[in-house]
This record gives C-alpha cells, structure tokens and sequence, in this order.
C-alpha cells in the first residue's frame, strides 16, 4: 500500500503529452496531481492557494524560464522537494540538478516503476529530512540545558543554545571543555564513578544536585539528569540540567515568616478575600478596597455576592454554586477559577477573574478568593481575536477565518434553503507592477482592491485575503447571477480606478452559487475553476457558474 497515497504532486513539462502519461502514472499509484507547462506558470501555482508535496521538473522546458530557474525561484519562498525529469544525463545536466536540489533526478521513459519508487524516495527523504530538523529544533530551543558528551573523553559533542546562552561561553570554546569545566564540585574520579555505574547497567539514570560554573565566574544551582545512550555503535552521554536557581528562589521564599506573608497579603496588587460558611466576608485586603470601593468596615460580616454579582439571576445561580463548591470538598484545599462580571460599589461593571479555594478550619467551612481586574486583558484579548482572523496588511479577514465562516454558511444553507454565492479576485498581472514600481506600490494596490470592496458589500458579506494577490468574497442569501452582477461592478470599479504611482489595474473574477451537495472544498474549487477560465479569456473579465453537478 502506497503510504503517500493522497499527496500532491505539481509535473511541470512543457509537453502536454507526456505531462498526461507522468500524471497517469501517478494517479494510478494514488496521488494527486497537476500540470504546469512553464516555469512560469510553475512558480504561479506554486504561489496559489495550496502548495504540491513534490514537483516533478521537467530540466529543459521551453521558452521562458527553464526547469533550474524554476526551481531555485521556488525555492527562494518555500520548501518542496524536487525531482527533475530529464532526457539527458550529460554531467552539465546532472551538476545543474545537483546544485539545486538534493532529491535527485528521472529519466524521461525510464518506467513507471522507476518514476515513482523516485517519488516514493524523494518524500521519504524529504520526511526524514523534516523530522531530523524537528529534533535540531527541539534539542537547540529546548528551555533546558542539554549537553551531550563523550564517557571517555568527556568532550562536548554537541551544547544547546539555553546552556550556551546562561554559561556564556560560545560552541568554539565548549568544543575544547568537559563537564569538569563546570562543574567546581565534582572531580574526575566522582563522574568516572557515576558514568560507570550507567555504563554496568546498574541504573539507567541518574539525578544529582551541583553547581554549575559560568564563564563571568559566577555559580548557580543545578539539577542534573544523566543517560547513557547508544549511538552508531559508540555510547554518549546526555545530561538534561535544570536551572535551580528560581526553585531556590521559591524555596526561601517558603521560609517566609507567618507576619511576613500577612504584609505580603495585605499589600499585594490583587484583592485577597476570606468568606465564611454563609457567604459574608471575613477577611478584605487593600487590594480589594481599591478594586471594589467598599472599606473594610463597610463591607466585614455582609454578604459579599449581593454586594458585588451585578445580575439577580446570576447571583442565585453563583450562590448556588458556591454553597455546592464548599459542601462537596474533599481534603482540606480545593480551587476553581472562572471569570465574572463584579460590581463595584459606584454601581460600574468590571471584568473580574476569581481563584476561589474552599477549606475547613476547625470543622466549617471557609473560601479564600483571590480577585484580579481582567478588564484590560479583556481589551487585548479582543485585539488579539481580531488580529487572528485578519490579513494584517490589508485588514481583510484571513484564509483560515473565511473557511470557518464559509463551513457555517454551508450548514446554515442546508437547514434554511437560502442561496449563498462566492467570489474569487485574482489581480492581473500583480507581479509586474511589483517588479516595476516597487513592493510599497503593490501593497496599495491590495489595500485599495479591499477598501473597493468593502466600499461596496454588505456588513453580512464576508471579504477575505485568500492568499497573494488573491481574494474571496462570501455572499449570504445572494443568487449567482446577482454575486455575477456585483463582480462585473467591482471589476469596472477597479479598472477604472487611478492608484497613485501605479495608475490603472485590473483584475479577473470567478464565481459560483452554492449547489446542495457543495462542500467547502467543492464550490472554492468551482469559483477557482470560474477565476482560471477568466484568466484564459484574456483577465479583466468575470465568469460565473451556477450548475450543479
């Protein structure tokens, strides 16, 4: 069974002929593919909406780019692996491939079995390749120190970049060092012992506390994890080291005397209250007179919830909960934190996250409630939504937040019968007019194609950035031929249009009508189809379709 069944794979021969038998080959074996004819046309799709698992290169295509220009433009802006289709395998033609790809070649003819074990080969490496580089990331960006050392020599085979960055020393100087450098409390006969005792097996790790010695002199504590492993026949040493010094930190800290924590509490930033069994407070810090507006005369003994839950439903419901959370406590501590809307005593609203624990003292029952004010992190996290599912240069929604908008429609169209249209934009030209008046040029370009839009569609509409100079407009309860019209307005809009230092654009639409047995991916590809058919016909044009299939 093919285990790459289902990839994609983009042929690129500028023979239509043997580009089909490539492609019939492939498909017999369960891929997915696709034809370029040009170099050109190459890097455009490569560009679009969905980038091939491999490209299969033919080295010598026609006019315009060859296979090699091709290809390293490619590879300036994404990594696919590529394979070359060659008739020749002079060593001009095989130094050529070599220099570009590590994937290797295919003669022309050579046999579909040939053909696609090469494939097969070019993805698995390109896998390997993949998860080798994962691994780099993980040991080089690891929070941890890791140090990987021979048991004999005790030089440093490989350090990451979190223990090169807190020792201070660089690769160069840590190739020429051992742990001992490190280490001022263990000698070399205390680390022959413990690696010793790994190698006989008699234990497969081993934890130890020590010091660890920085290149500016200075020390910090460390937690040591060491293992023995094996590889390509010779063992290394792998020691994961934890940074002790902030758990030290939190360890004095502890020690902390029991008048010391009352001024921490009572001086913290965030409200600190104890309730008793029925609710009513008996315990409020500053904190929480700043938050609130009640003084601690003003508010020890009352029922805080009445006080400060705003919504008389809400009030029952939370009481409930709280009466709940304190009668079904297990242990002494249990905790939850939820957000809230309090009120303070002026009678404003504010958005609150409450840490609540329950705990029994002397057989009752008493809650401790730490409040913090989260109205600002409110802001920033409705900031944040939005910079999530918007194009950041042209503040169109994004690619990802249009196909869940879309997969809605899609559901709401099947329970209430109503039409939905979408459009595809594609600019024409784009690339030349980056290449003559600059990438800034290009960018308002884009931005004045979406302030067109949006100048004109409804607040239901949905306008996103699919992807380059490519855009796609969802249309509720539009018919297709209605979605035709409003393309064919937009487009005489924007041909029309005078951007400054570019002057005139245009741009090619497609567009298609939701049919009932459309998927997210089925009626994209449709207006796609409808976009590449206005591409053929000549560009600043619109062609739409409503069949169904």
């Amino acid at each position: 069974m093919n285990a790459f069944k289902g990839k994609r794979i983009l042929i690129v021969e500028d023979s239509r002929f043997l580009a089909q038998i490539t492609a019939n080959i492939l498909n017999k074996y369960g891929y997915m593919t696709e034809i370029a004819l040009t170099g050109e046309e190459a890097v455009e799709k490569v560009c679009g909406s969905q980038y091939p698992d491999l490209i299969l290169m033919d080295i010598e295509l026609g006019e315009g780019m060859d296979g090699a220009q091709a290809a390293r433009t490619i590879q300036q802006f994404t990594d696919i692996p590529i394979v070359f289709l060659t008739a020749h395998t002079e060593k001009e033609v095989v130094e050529k491939i070599c220099s570009i790809t590590g994937y290797g070649y295919v003669l022309k003819g050579a046999g579909e079995h040939v053909l696609v074990s090469t494939v097969e080969m070019a993805l698995q490496l390109y896998e390997a390749n993949a998860h080798a580089n994962m691994y780099r990331q993980i040991f080089e960006n690891s929070l941890n120190e890791i140090y990987i050392f021979h048991p004999e020599t005790l030089k440093f085979i490989a350090v990451n970049r979190g223990a090169r960055e807190n020792l201070g020393y660089t690769i160069e100087e840590l190739s020429t060092m051992t742990p001992l450098d490190l280490k001022p409390e263990l000698d070399l006969q205390s680390l022959r012992g413990i690696l010793d005792s790994l190698a006989c097996g008699e234990q497969e790790k081993t934890v130890f506390n020590t010091v660890h010695y920085r290149k500016d002199g200075s020390l910090y504590p460390v937690e040591v994890h060491l293992q023995l492993f094996e590889h390509r026949g010779e063992k290394v040493c792998v020691a994961l080291i934890i940074d002790l010094t902030e758990r030290r930190q939190m360890e004095e800290e502890l020690r902390s005397s029991e008048a010391t924590l009352n001024a921490i509490i009572s001086s913290v930033m965030d409200a600190i209250i104890m309730l008793d069994g029925q609710g009513n407070v008996t315990f409020w810090n500053p904190a929480a007179e700043q938050l609130f507006g009640y003084s601690r005369e003003e508010i020890l003994g009352k029922d805080l919830h009445r006080l400060v839950v705003p919504d008389e439903r809400l009030y029952k419901v939370y009481n409930q909960a709280f009466k709940h959370f304190q009668s079904t406590g297990e242990g002494n501590v249990i905790g939850k934190t939820i957000e809230l809307k309090a009120k303070h005593k002026d009678g404003r609203e504010l958005d609150v996250e409450l840490s609540l624990s329950a705990l029994r003292i002397r057989d009752a029952w008493h809650a401790v409630g730490i409040v913090r004010d989260i109205s600002e992190r409110k802001k920033i996290e409705e900031q944040l939504y939005c910079l999530s599912i918007t194009d950041p240069l042209t503040n169109a929604y994004n690619r990802r937040y249009f196909m869940q908008v879309l997969e809605q429609e899609i559901e709401r169209t099947g329970r209430t019968g109503l039409p939905f249209s979408i459009i595809m934009v594609d600019l024409d030209h784009f690339k030349s007019v980056n290449d003559r008046f600059g990438h800034a040029a290009g960018d308002l370009v884009l931005k004045s194609l979406v302030d067109l839009i949006n100048g004109r569609i409804r607040k239901t509409d949905c306008l996103a950035r699919w992807g380059g100079e490519e855009f796609v407009i969802l249309l509720p309860n539009t018919p297709v031929d209605k979605a035709a019209g409003l393309a064919e307005e937009l487009r005489g809009q924007l041909s029309s249009m005078n951007i400054p230092g570019v002057g005139n654009v245009t741009a090619s639409f497609g567009v298609a009508g939701y049919c009932p047995a459309d998927t997210v991916d089925t009626i994209v590809m449709r207006a796609d189809n409808m976009l590449y058919e206005a591409k053929s016909s000549g560009r600043n044009c619109v062609r739409y379709t409503g069949e169904c299939l």
